[in-house]
């Protein structure tokens, strides 16, 4: 009897265990029931005001959802209802963000990040069928006191781009004055860089070991085996050498250094920047951005004729040659 009634005991806590914990478990599931619901309710609440926000702006396109959008409005990009970017003097291109649009001021530069590819497509299409230009290549200009009048730099650079192929003069983006644009007439620039030196060593210890045969035989004679092994171990000799090997390499690598930049507005009006850039920014600047100014290359013209007068006024060359030389500055 006592025996059934500890089992009695026993099954009792066992039914209770497994009460308990099927309890928690329903109770476990409605609380993440109710957790989903709330957040569905959550998502529910904001594509509500997204869609109430669009109401009232009434773009032409959206572009995204609730989370990412942009929208479009004729010419503008609608940020608000009475707060817009205007579009018409606009130019877009990429870097490694997405789309970049270059704005005039007040906005200057607005980088439309991370949309999908299809949704970049979306935007530039819409960019493309109201004629806002794609950049052709352009560069970065930093915060500079002597363009503050002039530009908004609303961050800490601006870009400077062209959009005519046959034109070298380019805009700059957060512009002030609708019709400014500069010509970049001069580049000071030395290349810099860096030699990283890396040295490989490797030893190897090479020798071998004589031994002299007295010592094992007299250890030998005092001592048996155990006396022979002794004898031959006083008796031994190493001579060993010592091999280093070492490779010596350098790798040459550039570093950013520092560029004049001379640029030039329509009234004439010359500003210096000092840029940090690669050899390669510098190849990119003169193909696509480099003009001759031309009232600097005919005064470096004249004194070159000059310079030539004179070594024929002194004798030092032909009325021949200094012909031939003229023709060859003039050609």
């Amino acid at each position: 009897m006592a025996g059934l009634g500890s089992d009695s005991i026993i099954l009792g806590l066992c039914c209770l265990v497994i009460f308990g914990l099927i309890f928690l478990w329903k109770a476990n599931e409605d609380l993440g029931k109710q957790e989903v619901k709330k957040i569905k309710t959550q998502n529910e609440l904001e594509e509500e005001a997204f869609q109430e926000k669009l109401k009232e702006l009434n773009p032409d396109k959206v572009i995204g959802n609730k989370d990412k959008w942009i929208a479009f409005k004729d010419d503008n990009i609608v940020i608000d209802k009475d707060k817009n970017i205007s579009l018409k003097r606009a130019a877009y291109d990429f870097n490694d963000q997405g789309i970049v649009l270059m704005l005039d001021a007040p906005y200057d530069i607005g980088e439309v990040k991370f949309f999908s590819e299809k949704e970049n497509q979306e935007i530039i299409a819409y960019l493309e069928e109201h004629r806002v230009r794609k950049a052709i290549t352009w560069f970065k200009i930093k915060d500079s006191v002597d363009l503050m009048g002039d530009y908004n730099f609303r961050f800490d650079y601006e870009y400077a781009y062209r959009v005519d192929e046959k034109e070298k003069s380019f805009v700059i983006s957060g512009s002030k004055n609708n019709n400014l644009k500069w010509k970049l007439t001069n580049i000071e620039f030395s290349p810099h860089y860096l030699t990283d030196y890396k040295v490989d060593s490797v030893s190897k210890e090479e020798g071998y070991v004589s031994g002299r045969a007295g010592a094992a035989v007299a250890g030998s004679l005092l001592g048996g085996t155990t006396g022979a092994v002794i004898g031959s171990s006083l008796g031994r000799k190493t001579n060993s050498t010592i091999t280093l090997h070492s490779s010596n390499t350098a790798n040459e690598r550039e570093i950013p250094a520092t560029a004049l930049l001379t640029i030039k507005d329509m009234n004439g009006r010359e500003i210096k920047l000092s840029e940090k850039y690669y050899e390669s920014d510098i190849v990119i600047l003169k193909k696509y951005f480099l003009v001759e100014d031309i009232e600097k290359s005919e005064n470096t013209l004249v004194e070159e004729i000059n310079k030539l007068k004179k070594l024929l006024d002194d004798k030092v060359i032909t009325q021949e040659e200094f012909e031939l030389g003229k023709k060859k500055l003039l050609s």
